[in-house]
């Protein structure tokens, strides 16, 4: 490997750290692309019915769509192509039985 010069040293620096502000920049775009138009929950103005004692069942919409719970999320990321939920990985095969008729007893 070639001897670098102090020079050298210094312009592979100043490009990575142009690279790192570049990737930066680009994910708090996306953060902020994201977060736009979003309100937060519960808002100010149910905390102050919640703490003036109102029961605030229902929430305004915070504008970030359904709620997906954890479960639903694991049932979308095994869908197939169909559509259709996969066995779970540590699915068997089980034997199906079915009772004798008792013995008569003549």
């Amino acid at each position: 490997m070639a001897e670098q010069t102090p020079t050298t040293r210094e312009q592979l620096a100043k490009d990575q750290l142009a690279k790192d502000k570049e990737a930066r920049q680009r994910i708090v775009d996306e953060t902020t692309a994201k977060t736009e138009g979003v309100k937060p929950t519960p808002t100010q103005e149910e905390n102050d019915r919640a703490r003036m004692g109102e029961d605030v069942a229902v929430k305004e919409d915070d504008g970030s769509g359904p709620e997906v719970t954890p479960l639903a999320a694991k049932q979308q990321a095994q869908k197939g192509d169909k559509g259709e939920t996969e066995k779970p990985a540590g699915s068997y095969p089980t034997r199906q039985q079915t009772a004798k008729p008792p013995a008569s007893s003549s």
